[in-house]
């Protein structure tokens, strides 16, 4: 994780090298698959490859949302190397059908990989008694990427949607003059936590708002205003120059 006063330039290092990590082990677990090694070694690089991602979020989201999709990218190539790491070690290792063992097509195996992973299992197929330990692991690698998925969908939702008494048909309506107007995070200039409610449209010229506890909102500024002790002040009043 990013730590407070870490050079911007070693975390994006850092991340490189876990993007190359990542890269070696899926390749690794590809390879394992098709010279059907054991089914442990493929979970040992997926792992790998699962530790990168984690630890990654943290890294590449704070020094910019904008990395987001990226690491949703490295996610959806960690889950199609799973699906086809395992429909590899199917395909050489065989399965048992309806008329007992036979030899599937990479179709079939990749078929049988996807319902394993997503925990379906139909019962058209089943694993043969050596690699019924391959399709556990690979069910439990489909619960991590589905609970990873899921948190980067809530961690989404969280970033790109503002406060009920800030969104434009609810709440207090001043400052909502159209739907187009852009709403900025407070947190994105003052480093702030989302508990002071951190929406509110950029001020204009001349505009400053400051951060009221008690009323939980932003008061816009005035000449009469007496603000608070170490209130959180946004924007920049302009002074009379020929005061």
């Amino acid at each position: 994780m990013l730590q407070h006063g870490t050079p911007w330039q070693a975390a994006l290092g850092a991340a490189f090298v876990s993007t190359v990590i990542f890269i070696v082990s899926m390749i690794l677990s590809l390879i394992s698959g098709y010279f059907n090694w054991y089914s442990i070694l493929t979970a040992f690089f997926l792992i790998a490859g699962f530790y990168v991602i984690i630890s990654i979020i943290p890294l590449l989201l704070n020094l910019s949302r904008s990395y987001f999709s990226f690491v949703c990218i490295l996610l959806i190539v960690h889950i199609l190397v799973t699906i086809l790491s395992f429909a590899l070690h199917y395909k050489v290792g065989g399965l048992v059908g309806m008329s007992g063992y036979f030899i599937p097509t990479l179709t079939d195996a990749l078929y049988f990989s996807v319902t394993t992973f997503t925990t379906l299992g139909y019962g058209d197929f089943r694993p043969i008694v050596e690699q019924r330990l391959t399709t556990s692991i690979e069910a439990l690698a489909g619960m991590m990427s589905m609970a990873i998925g899921a948190s980067l969908i809530w961690l989404w939702c969280q970033e790109n949607m503002v406060p009920k008494e800030k969104a434009f048909f609810d709440g207090n309506r001043r400052h909502k003059g159209s739907l187009s107007v852009t709403r900025i995070r407070v947190k994105t200039l003052t480093g702030k936590e989302r508990n002071l409610k951190s929406w509110v449209l950029p001020p204009r010229k001349g505009e400053s708002f400051y951060y009221d506890d008690d009323r939980q909102e932003w008061v816009q500024v005035t000449e009469d205003t007496v603000l608070p002790e170490n209130a959180l002040v946004l924007g920049h009043k302009e002074t009379d120059k020929n005061a």
